[in-house]
């Protein structure tokens, strides 16, 4: 862009740490890095554990269109002058109103997307243990009727009745000036949900490649990093270690709804020798466990776009082993920064994870090199920072 903009963060941060937070910090550090004058408007949603009774009942309706919203963000703009936003999460504290306040005060509207819960009340577009499309057309009452959202019938009631609204009103389609999304596979869905197909840019995620070493060697480890949950392709994972080779290790990286059967499994099968739960893990422990291992396994059997930990492996060097669903392929090429199989395909995934794991030094060296390379040229800042500059200079050229 031809000079630093004025620019609005907006994100309501979610209890669990995860991918979503992150990514977000990393805008506003490397926005900040750049030179931009940037204004951050946040909540948390931690903030609803301390809530009593009568601002719980008022959550109900301000999630829909909150007054909160409208008053803060009114005055952050007059104050600071912001000429653009970039809003990422706004369920259910900040709620859907701050487009409408943005547009108003013409401030051009990015928005950073990295599930499906614009056209989908539970965002995952995947129910009761498979991918699920059914409220892309609308008919929210899909997801309540399947419990989409946590189980609950009244939460994804909840959530169908706040998108149900706001779709009616083409909110997100009126007052959102372009969607910023991970992949062209994510676009086409937002585009079959009723968003504006050509508004969609495809952005690598916010990633900085310089904070993770990279190794040429590995201590004979396959990692996982993530919920162990179905749609992550956990139970695949676990029956690819059972079909694998003696000397192939599984070390796993997280918590989550499958962690008590993970360890019924793992005893069943006789894994304890070949199958460790470590638990969450953060920070620099999080990269020496990355770094040891001699691929990321990113099993997926849903719509999972661009994983941060795709983008932590292969900057550590490390090639990753992962499901050819939705955008993933776009971003792992065989045998340049990766391995494909066939989502739920056990067999195929233990064939890579012997493949990797035996692979002669200097052919792994290689590998890992060549990982980098892409990391550095592709998933870095200065990638999604070039096609950022380029979309927002085109909306300052129109306001």
């Amino acid at each position: 862009m031809s000079a630093p903009a004025r620019i609005l963060l907006c994100h309501d941060y979610y209890v669990q740490p995860g991918g979503e937070n992150t990514v977000f910090d990393t805008q506003v550090r490397g926005l900040r890095e750049r030179g931009h004058t940037v204004t951050v408007y946040t909540r948390h949603n931690d903030e609803i554990a301390g809530m009593g009774p009568l601002a719980r009942a008022s959550l109900l309706v301000e999630a829909h269109d909150s007054r909160r919203t409208r008053r803060e963000i009114t005055a952050l703009v007059e104050k600071d002058r912001s000429e653009v936003a970039i809003v990422q999460n706004v369920f259910p504290l900040i709620s859907p109103s701050v487009y409408d306040v943005l547009q108003r005060r013409g401030i051009r509207v990015l928005q950073a997307v990295y599930n499906y819960r614009l056209v989908s009340p539970a965002g995952e577009l995947f129910s009761r243990g498979e991918i699920c499309e059914r409220s892309l057309g609308g008919n929210y009452l899909h997801c309540v009727a399947r419990r989409c959202y946590r189980g609950s019938a009244v939460m994804s009631a909840w959530y169908a009745s706040i998108l149900g609204l706001h779709r009616r009103r083409r909110t997100f389609a009126r007052l959102i000036d372009c969607f910023l999304v991970p992949d062209a596979f994510m676009a086409n869905k937002l585009s079959e949900g009723g968003l504006p197909a050509e508004r969609m840019q495809p952005i690598v995620s916010p990633f900085f490649v310089r904070e993770h070493a990279p190794s040429e060697t590995h201590d004979g480890y396959v990692a996982f990093v993530g919920r162990l949950v179905a749609h992550k392709g956990v139970r695949t994972l676990i029956e690819a270690a059972r079909l694998a080779g003696p000397n192939c290790r599984v070390v796993l990286v997280g918590t989550g709804e499958l962690e008590g059967e993970v360890r019924a499994r793992i005893a069943r099968d006789g894994l304890d020798g070949r199958v460790r739960l470590l638990g969450p893990r953060w920070g620099d422990e999080l990269r020496t466990i990355v770094r040891g291992a001699a691929a990321v396994a990113i099993p997926s059997e849903w719509y999972d776009n661009l994983p941060l930990v795709l983008c932590q492996a292969n900057a550590s060097g490390k090639p990753v082993l992962a499901s050819r669903i939705n955008g993933i392929p776009e971003y792992v090429h065989d045998g340049e920064n990766g391995f494909l199989f066939e989502p739920g395909d056990a067999r195929g995934l233990a064939r890579l994870m012997d493949r990797i794991v035996g692979m002669p030094s200097a052919e792994y060296a290689a590998i890992a090199r060549s990982s980098r390379t892409f990391a550095e040229r592709s998933l870095d800042f200065d990638a999604h920072y070039a096609t950022l500059s380029a979309a927002i200079s085109r909306l300052r050229a129109t306001a």
